[in-house]
C-alpha cells in the first residue's frame, strides 16, 4: 500500500510540474535519443550566449578605457546608462561557477564607475580616495606616514588654487617679524640695516618633537607635530614665531604651493606680511653645482646629451656621460624610499632616477614610493628615467593578475609609473587587471604635471656625498677691548647639504687650519639638515673649540636646524643666530 501511495505522490508531483501533460501520460518513460537533442541543444545556445556576452563585455570595457582618457560625452552617458545588453539568462544564479560570479561583480562595477563619472568628469577625480563603501582604500595613502592635516588649514595634499592677487597681498615685499612668545632674542644688525635683525636663537622645549623628527627624516610627522601646534584653539596657534618653523620646513621641502596656503592663512591671522618664498634645495643644488664646475672642463657635453633625442642612432654612439643622479638600490625598501627622497631635495635638476639595478620591492617600499610619486606628478618639472622597463617588470612579477594575497601597494605603483611615463593604454590594461584581481573599482587615469623622460644607457649617473664641509678662509678684523683697538684672525667656513652619519674626521681635518683664530664664523645658509650622529661629532668639535678659548657662531641656518642645535645642547657653547629681513 505504501509502495502505491508513494507511486501515486509521485504522480501527483510530476502533474503539478507538468500541468498541460495528460494524466495517463505521466508514467511513461521518456526517450533517451529526444534528451540527448535536447541537452546538445542547451549546450549550443550557452556557447551562443557566451560569445554574445563576451563580445557585448568588451565593447563595455573599450568605451571605459575610452571615458577614461577622453572624459564622458552625453552620447557615451546615455549608452553605459542603458541597461546591459548581455543575455539574462547568463546572469549568476544560485550554485554558478565562480566565474561567472566575478564576471557579474565586474558588470556591477562597472555601473558604479558610470554613475561616478556622471556626477563628476574622470579628469578630475582623484587617482584614490579615502576608504568609503564600495571604493578602494589605497594602502598607500594610509600608510603610517601619511599625513593628515587640520581640515580649519587649507594643508591637503592637493589644495585649492589661490588667485596671484591674494597671494601679492599676503606676500608683501617688506615682510616683519610677530612673535607673541619669542624663542630667539633679536640684536641689532652687524650691517646696520635697519629691516634686517640676526636673531640668536635658544632652546624651544615645545618643539623637540618636531625638530628632531625633521633630523630623522621623518618629514611628514615633522609637519604634523607643527600643524597641530598651529592650527585653530591650538596652544601656538596666536604664536608667529611657531608659524616661521612651519614656513622653513616647506622651504627645505620644496612645498611651494603648501607655503602658499600657509602665507595666506598667516596674512590673515596676523594682518602681517607673510615671509617670502624660495626653494632651499634648489639653492643648495645651484650652490653645490657651481662648487663643482669649477673642476669641470666641458660642461656643455652634459646639456648636449640631455637635449638630444633619444632614439637616434647617433647618440648611441656617443660616449658615455656621467651625470649626478640617484642610483636604486638592488632591493627596494621603507628604507631606500627614505634615502631617495633626502638625497633628490639636493640632486640639481632635472633629477636623474636609475632604476635598472632594482631586482625586489617591498610593500612598504611601494608604499612610500607611490607618496613620492604623486607628490612628483603635482610639480611641473621633468625627470629623467633609466632602465623603466627592469621596474615595471619587478612589479608585474609582484602583482600577478587573479592573486588577491598580492599586495595591493605594487599595483598602485605600476600604475603611478605609467601614469608618469604617460603610457595610458598600459594605465588603462592594468586597471582592468586590478579590478579582476579584487573586484574593486581601479583608480582613473589622470594627466601628470611632471613629465618622466625615458633615457638609454648614455647616461650613467654618479652619486654625490649629501655631506659637505668647506675649506676654512681666515682674515683679520677690528676689535675695540678696554677701549684699546686691535686686530683679531677670523675664520670662516661653510656647511652645505645634508650633514648625516659620522663627520668627526672630516671636523677634525679643519682644526690644523683655524691658525690663530679666536672666532669661528660657520655659514649654515646651505644647510638642509642634520641628523644625530652629525650633531653630536658637531657638538664635541664645538666643545673642543670652546676649551680653546675660540667662540664658535653658526650663521643663518633655518629655525629647524637652529632648534635642533638648542635640543642638543650646542647653542650653550656657542652662538646660533637667524637673519631674518
Amino acid at each position: 500500500m505504501s509502495k502505491e501511495s508513494g507511486g501515486f505522490l509521485r504522480k501527483v508531483a510530476r502533474f503539478v510540474a507538468n500541468p498541460t501533460t495528460d494524466w495517463t501520460e505521466l508514467d511513461a518513460p521518456k526517450e533517451d535519443a529526444g534528451e540527448s537533442d535536447y541537452a546538445k541543444g542547451e549546450i549550443k545556445a550557452m556557447i551562443e550566449r557566451k560569445r554574445r556576452n563576451d563580445f557585448v563585455r568588451k565593447r563595455e570595457l573599450d568605451m571605459l578605457r575610452k571615458i577614461r582618457r577622453e572624459g564622458l560625452s552625453p552620447d557615451n552617458a546615455l549608452a553605459l546608462s542603458s541597461p546591459s545588453n548581455m543575455d539574462p539568462d547568463s546572469r549568476p544564479q544560485g550554485g554558478a561557477r565562480s566565474d561567472i560570479a566575478v564576471k557579474a561583480k565586474i558588470d556591477e562595477i562597472e555601473l558604479q564607475m558610470v554613475g561616478g563619472a556622471s556626477r563628476q568628469p574622470p579628469m578630475m577625480q582623484p587617482a584614490a580616495l579615502p576608504s568609503a563603501p564600495g571604493r578602494l582604500a589605497d594602502p598607500a595613502t594610509t600608510a603610517p606616514n601619511t599625513l593628515t592635516a587640520p581640515a580649519t588649514l587649507p594643508y591637503d595634499d592637493e589644495p585649492p588654487q589661490i588667485s596671484q592677487a591674494v597671494l601679492d597681498m599676503a606676500r608683501a615685499t617688506a615682510p616683519r617679524m610677530a612673535s607673541n612668545k619669542p624663542t630667539a632674542s633679536a640684536q641689532p644688525s652687524i650691517h646696520g640695516d635697519l629691516n634686517v635683525h640676526v636673531v640668536e636663537v635658544v632652546h624651544d622645549p615645545e618643539l623637540d618633537e618636531a625638530v628632531i623628527a625633521f633630523a630623522n627624516a621623518d618629514f611628514d610627522q615633522c609637519e604634523q607635530n607643527l600643524l597641530d601646534l598651529v592650527h585653530p584653539g591650538a596652544e601656538r596657534h596666536d604664536q608667529a614665531e611657531t608659524w616661521l618653523v612651519l614656513f622653513d620646513l616647506y622651504r627645505a621641502l620644496d612645498l611651494q604651493q603648501k607655503f602658499d596656503n600657509l602665507a595666506v592663512s598667516y596674512a590673515q591671522k596676523f594682518g602681517v606680511s607673510a615671509p617670502q618664498w624660495y626653494s632651499l634645495p634648489q639653492k643648495v643644488a645651484s650652490f653645490l653645482s657651481n662648487k663643482d664646475n669649477r673642476n669641470l672642463s666641458a660642461p656643455d657635453i652634459s646639456s648636449a646629451v640631455l637635449n638630444a633625442p633619444t632614439t637616434e642612432p647617433a647618440e648611441l654612439e656617443q660616449a658615455p656621460v656621467s651625470l649626478e643622479g640617484w642610483i636604486a638600490p638592488t632591493s627596494f625598501d621603507q628604507e631606500a624610499a627614505a634615502s631617495l627622497r633626502i638625497e633628490v631635495l639636493q640632486m640639481p635638476r632635472p633629477w636623474i632616477m636609475d632604476w635598472s639595478n632594482v631586482s625586489s620591492v617591498s610593500p612598504e617600499g611601494a608604499a612610500q614610493l607611490v607618496q613620492l610619486m604623486r607628490q612628483w606628478a603635482r610639480e611641473a618639472q621633468e625627470l629623467i628615467w633609466i632602465g623603466v622597463p627592469q621596474l615595471l617588470d619587478v612589479l608585474g612579477e609582484s602583482s600577478p593578475t587573479g592573486v588577491k594575497d598580492a599586495d595591493p601597494a605594487y599595483w598602485m605603483l605600476r600604475l603611478e609609473v605609467l601614469r608618469l611615463c604617460n603610457r595610458p593604454d598600459q594605465f588603462d590594461e592594468t586597471a582592468i587587471d586590478y579590478c579582476v584581481t579584487y573586484e574593486l573599482s581601479p583608480p582613473s587615469w589622470e594627466h601628470a604635471s611632471c613629465r618622466v623622460r625615458e633615457q638609454t644607457d648614455n647616461i650613467h649617473p654618479h652619486t654625490r656625498p649629501l655631506s659637505h664641509v668647506g675649506e676654512v678662509t681666515t682674515s683679520f678684523v677690528e676689535s675695540q677691548m678696554h677701549d684699546e683697538v686691535e686686530f683679531v684672525q677670523v675664520a670662516a667656513l661653510n656647511l652645505s647639504g645634508q650633514l648625516v652619519g659620522d663627520i668627526g674626521q672630516t671636523l677634525s681635518q679643519l682644526d690644523d687650519q683655524l691658525s690663530a683664530s679666536v672666532t669661528l664664523e660657520i655659514d649654515c645658509s646651505y644647510l638642509l639638515r642634520v641628523d644625530f650622529i652629525a650633531a653630536g661629532d658637531l657638538l664635541n668639535w664645538v666643545l673642543a673649540r670652546r676649551a680653546e678659548d675660540r667662540q664658535v657662531v653658526f650663521n643663518n641656518p633655518h629655525r629647524l636646524i637652529a632648534l635642533f642645535f638648542g635640543a642638543m645642547g650646542i647653542n650653550e657653547h656657542a652662538k646660533v643666530k637667524l637673519q631674518t629681513t
